[in-house]
């Protein structure tokens, strides 16, 4: 393990993003992890590929920029399923957009969106991709600092020292 971000840790957190942040759709999985009929509207999440990304934080780590895909999958029951589609595809694009996904990365930045139809399995479904990229480090921190890390941090002008005088500081960074 190391202590940048883990592709494993990196899918199970957008997957469990998308499903809390999109609650319309019943379902999100990994592309492609599903080999029964659909419950539409449903989402599927994939890493496509990365590259070295521009910034590198010379640390030992190395900064990737990673593309990923989200397919928007949705039936064609619905006499609109085309308008349907690209609804949630917008939709999709506009939480996306600059998310971290409750992870330490650059934002998430939206690429585009259009109609897929490369994918023979969903041939019965209205599907459209939503691409985005998110630069992330991978790698140990060769300068991480050993021991506790502060949490908390507090100002004082011209105070008075000692413990007794503690309440003359002003927290500026909270440890929450």
């Amino acid at each position: 393990m190391t202590d940048g971000i883990h592709l494993t840790e990196y899918h199970d957190k957008v997957k469990q993003w998308l499903a809390d942040n999109l609650t319309w759709l019943k379902s999100v999985d990994y592309y492609p992890e599903t080999a029964t009929a659909l419950t539409t509207p449903c989402a599927f999440f994939a890493v496509r590929d990365w590259e070295r990304a521009e910034r590198q934080p010379m640390n030992g780590q190395l900064g990737v920029t990673l593309s990923c895909e989200i397919l928007a999958v949705l039936g064609m029951a619905d006499a609109r399923y085309q308008l349907e589609v690209r609804n949630a595809a917008m939709a999709i694009a506009l939480k996306v957009d600059g998310a971290r996904f409750g992870l330490r990365v650059e934002p998430a930045v939206f690429v585009s969106a259009e109609p897929d139809a490369f994918e023979p399995e969903l041939d019965e479904y209205a599907v459209w991709s939503i691409r985005f990229n998110q630069n992330v480090e991978v790698g140990a921190d060769a300068f991480k600092p050993e021991g506790l890390t502060p949490t908390t941090v507090k100002v004082g002008f011209s105070p008075n020292l000692g413990s007794v005088d503690e309440d003359m500081y002003e927290e500026v960074v909270s440890d929450v």
